[in-house]
C-alpha cells in the first residue's frame, strides 16, 4: 500500500500509479513516444481513428448523424463499431434523429460549417444552404449568415445529448469563419453553448489543410485564411461525476 511520504497518509491509487515525495510514478506501460497529438497536418479520415481509440470504445454504438460520403470512417474497421450512418440527404435531420433517449453512445456532428458566402474560395465545403437553406430564413430558425450556421450545430447538439447516454461521447468538426467582415471563432462559440447544454468540454484536435487554400480576389487581406479545422470532444455530464473515464 502506498503513503505520501510527507504527510504519511494513504493514498489513493489510481491506475497503478503512485505519487512519491511529490513526484507520480507510472509502475506500468513501457516508454513510447507513439502518442495521439493535439494537432495534425492531415486527413480527416487520418485524424479521426485517432480520437475514436482515445474516447469511443470497440463495440460502443456510434450514430454519426452527418454521415455524408462517410470520409471520417474510410480507415475505421467496418466491425469496430456499431455504427448508425444518417444525413439530412437520407431524410433524417440530425435535429431530429430517430433514436430513443439514452439510447447511443456516441453521436458524430460534422454539419456545413459555412453559410456558402458565394465565390470560388468556398466551393469546395459542403453546400451549407443547399443543405439546409437558413439563409432563406424558416427551417426551424430566423437566423442568417453564421447565426444560423451556430443554430445548427446548437440544434444538433441538444438532439445529441437526447439520445446520449449519460458519459455518452460527442464528436464535433467545425472550422471558424469571418463574417461580415468579423472574426468568428466558432469553436469557441460551441464549447460555450453546448457546456450551457450540460456537456463537459473534454478535448480539442486541430486539422490543418495540406494543400494551399482557394485563391479569392481582394484588394486588401484583412483577416489570416483559416487552413485549419477542430475536432472538439464532449461528453454527457449527466447525473455521475466531472471526471472524464477513458473507456475499458
Amino acid at each position: 500500500m502506498a503513503y505520501d511520504s510527507k504527510t504519511g497518509t494513504q493514498l489513493t491509487l489510481e491506475d497503478d500509479n503512485v505519487s512519491r515525495g511529490g513526484k507520480r510514478v507510472v509502475r506500468n506501460g513501457s516508454p513510447s513516444n507513439n502518442l495521439v497529438l493535439s494537432a495534425y497536418a492531415a486527413a480527416n479520415e487520418d485524424v479521426f481513428p485517432k480520437i475514436l481509440d482515445l474516447y469511443v470504445a470497440p463495440g460502443s454504438t456510434v450514430a454519426d448523424v452527418t454521415y455524408g460520403k462517410g470520409v471520417f470512417w474510410n480507415k475505421v474497421g467496418p466491425e469496430t463499431y456499431n455504427l448508425l450512418p444518417t444525413d439530412i440527404a437520407m431524410g433524417t435531420d440530425c435535429r431530429d434523429l430517430p433514436y430513443e433517449d439514452g439510447s447511443i453512445d456516441c453521436v458524430v456532428l460534422d454539419p456545413p460549417y459555412m453559410h456558402s458566402p458565394g465565390g470560388t474560395a468556398h466551393t469546395g465545403h459542403q453546400p451549407y444552404e443547399s443543405y439546409y437553406k437558413n439563409n432563406s430564413t424558416g427551417n426551424r430558425t430566423r437566423s442568417k449568415y453564421h447565426e444560423a450556421v451556430l443554430d445548427l450545430y446548437v440544434d444538433g447538439g441538444r438532439e445529441a445529448y437526447r439520445v446520449l447516454r449519460d458519459r455518452g461521447t460527442l464528436i464535433v468538426k467545425c472550422q471558424d469563419e469571418v463574417c461580415s467582415n468579423r472574426q468568428r471563432f466558432t469553436h469557441v462559440e460551441i464549447m460555450h453553448e453546448y457546456e450551457a447544454l450540460g456537456y463537459v468540454t473534454e478535448d480539442l484536435f486541430v486539422v490543418m489543410r495540406n494543400n494551399r487554400p482557394g485563391v479569392s480576389r481582394m484588394s486588401k487581406q484583412v483577416h489570416a485564411r483559416k487552413n485549419h479545422s477542430y475536432f472538439l470532444v464532449f461528453w454527457k455530464r449527466g447525473a455521475t461525476g466531472p471526471t472524464w473515464e477513458p473507456p475499458a
